[in-house]
C-alpha cells in the first residue's frame, strides 16, 4: 500500500519546544540611592553657594558699569589771605579813581542833606523792633544748616532689662561732595553712641555715621548719605558759608549764636565778640579760641555767626575760661577749615605732640636766642617724647625747611602723614651757649574712624 507522502511530513513547529520568560527588576541598591541623592543635594548648595557669592561679588560691579554713581568730589576751602593790609601800588589812584573822588565831591552837599534827615529822625521802639527782626531774619537763614544730632546708646540695668540713652549736640553742615552731606560737631557727643541719628531744620531724620574723629581738637566729622532724603528735606537745608576768624579783627564786632547756645535746640542768642587771641593749649594746634558776651549754657553748642550769616567759630564750651564759665566760646573757624578739609577727605593727620609759641622779635634780638617755634611741652608718650624732644628746645628746621615760628612749625606738620619719618633740628640750652641737635621722629596719626 503506498504511503501518502503528505501524510509523512510533519509541521515545522511539531518539535519546537515553547520559550517562556519573565522579566524581573532588578532589586534597588538604598545604600547608593541614598548616595547619590545626597551628592546631588550637595552639589545643589554648592551651586546655590557659588551662585550667591558670584552675584555678591561681581553685582557691584554690574551695577557700577550700568548705573555710574556721582564721582565724590574732594572738599576744599578757598585760603584765606594772609593780610588784608594795602599794598605800596594800592596806595597811588589811578585816573578812573581820582574821577570817582570827583563826583563823591559833587554829592558831598546832597549826602549833608540825607545826614540832617536822618539826625532829625526820630527813633522809636518799631525801628528796634525792625532791627531785631533783620538779625532774626539771618538766624533763621543760618538756621537751615543746623542740625540736631543724637547719640543713641543701648545698655542694660541690673534686671536685665534693655534700656536705650541719648545725648544731643548741635552740628553744622559744612559740606557736600555730591553724595554725602559732611556735620561738623563735636566728638563727645557720639564717641559712645551705638547709633547717631541726625534731625534737619525740618524735622526730618537721617542715619549718620562717623566719617573720622581727631583726637586733638576733639571735633569729628558726620556723613549723612544724600541719596536717603527727600526732595522736600534736600530744598530745605543749606550748606554753611565759612567766614572767617582772623583776617581782620574781629573783636568788638556783633555776632550771633545758633544751635543751641543756651542748651535748648533752635535757641538765637546776640552778642558781640570780646576776644580773638587766645591761643588754645593743644598739641600741633594754632587754634584760636573766641570769647563773647553772650551768656549761654554750659552744655552750649552751635556756632557763631557774623551779620552776613558766614559761621566764624564752632561753640565749644569745654574751652571756657574759668572766669567766662556764663560766657559763649567758641573755636575760630579759620584754623578749623584745614581739619574739617582733612576728616572729610578722609586723610589721617600726623601728630608729633608738642605745645609751642613763636618767640616774639623783641625777645629775639634782646636775649640773642634763635628764632623758631619755642616748645612749652610735649605729650605724654608722644612722638616727640619718644624721640627726645623737649620742653625749651626751640625747633629750627624741619625736613631741613627753616621754621621760624610756631606757625609755620604746624604749616609742615599738615603736610605729612602718619608713619612719616622726619628729621627735625632743635636748638637746646647749653650752660654758655645753645646747641643744635637733629632728631629724628617716626609720627603717629590723632584721627581714628
Amino acid at each position: 500500500m503506498a504511503l501518502n507522502n503528505d501524510d509523512n511530513k510533519q509541521s515545522p513547529l511539531a518539535n519546537t519546544d515553547f520559550i517562556s520568560e519573565k522579566i524581573k527588576q532588578r532589586p534597588i541598591n538604598k545604600k547608593k540611592l541614598f548616595r547619590r541623592t545626597v551628592i546631588t543635594f550637595a552639589l545643589a548648595v554648592l551651586f546655590g553657594i557659588v551662585a550667591c557669592f558670584t552675584f555678591l561679588v561681581l553685582q557691584p560691579l554690574f551695577s557700577d558699569r550700568l548705573f555710574p554713581e556721582k564721582e565724590p568730589e574732594a572738599i576744599s576751602f578757598p585760603a584765606e589771605s594772609a593780610s588784608d593790609e594795602l599794598t605800596p601800588e594800592e596806595m597811588f589812584a589811578d585816573d578812573s579813581e581820582i574821577a570817582a573822588v570827583e563826583a563823591m565831591s559833587l554829592e558831598e552837599s546832597q549826602k549833608g542833606q540825607i545826614d540832617a534827615a536822618i539826625a532829625s529822625y526820630n527813633f522809636d521802639s518799631s525801628d528796634y523792633g525792625k532791627m531785631m527782626n533783620s538779625l532774626k531774619s539771618i538766624a533763621s537763614e543760618a538756621g537751615r544748616s543746623m542740625v540736631k544730632v543724637t547719640g543713641l546708646s543701648n545698655d542694660a540695668n541690673w534686671f536685665s532689662e534693655s534700656i536705650q540713652s541719648s545725648t544731643a549736640t548741635s552740628g553744622a553742615i559744612v559740606a557736600d561732595n555730591g553724595v554725602s552731606l559732611f556735620i561738623l560737631v563735636p566728638y563727645s557727643a557720639v564717641e559712645e553712641a551705638d547709633s547717631i541719628r541726625v534731625t534737619f531744620c525740618d524735622n526730618t531724620t537721617a542715619t549718620a555715621n562717623i566719617r573720622l574723629a581727631d583726637s586733638v581738637s576733639k571735633f569729628c566729622i558726620l556723613n549723612v548719605r544724600i541719596a536717603a532724603l527727600s526732595e522736600e528735606t534736600k530744598d530745605h537745608i543749606l550748606v554753611a558759608t565759612l567766614g572767617s576768624s582772623n583776617s581782620n579783627s574781629i573783636t568788638g564786632r556783633p555776632v550771633i549764636a545758633v544751635g543751641s547756645p543756651i542748651g535748648v535746640q533752635d535757641s538765637i542768642a546776640y552778642g558781640i565778640i570780646t576776644s580773638e587771641k587766645t591761643s588754645l593749649d593743644l598739641p600741633d594746634t594754632d587754634y584760636k579760641l573766641l570769647t563773647t558776651d553772650i551768656a549761654g549754657s554750659s552744655n552750649g553748642s552751635g556756632a557763631l555767626i557774623n551779620l552776613s550769616g558766614q559761621i566764624v567759630g564752632m561753640i565749644d564750651m569745654a574751652y571756657t575760661p574759668e572766669d567766662l564759665k556764663g560766657n559763649i566760646c567758641a573755636v575760630g573757624i579759620t584754623e578749623l577749615k584745614s581739619l574739617i578739609e582733612d576728616l572729610s577727605n578722609l586723610k589721617d593727620r600726623a601728630y608729633l605732640g608738642v605745645h609751642g609759641t613763636t618767640i616774639p622779635t623783641d625777645i629775639i634780638q634782646a636775649g640773642n636766642i634763635p628764632a623758631g617755634a619755642y616748645i612749652t611741652l610735649t605729650e605724654m608718650n608722644s612722638p616727640a617724647m619718644k624721640a627726645g624732644i623737649q620742653s625749651g628746645d626751640i625747633i629750627t628746621a624741619f625736613n631741613s625747611q627753616e621754621i621760624t615760628s610756631y606757625e609755620m612749625l604746624i604749616a609742615r606738620l599738615a603736610e605729612c602723614k602718619p608713619d612719616d619719618i622726619i628729621t627735625i633740628t632743635v636748638m637746646r640750652q647749653a650752660p654758655t651757649d645753645y646747641i643744635s641737635l637733629d632728631i629724628e621722629v617716626t609720627l603717629e596719626k590723632s584721627t581714628h574712624g
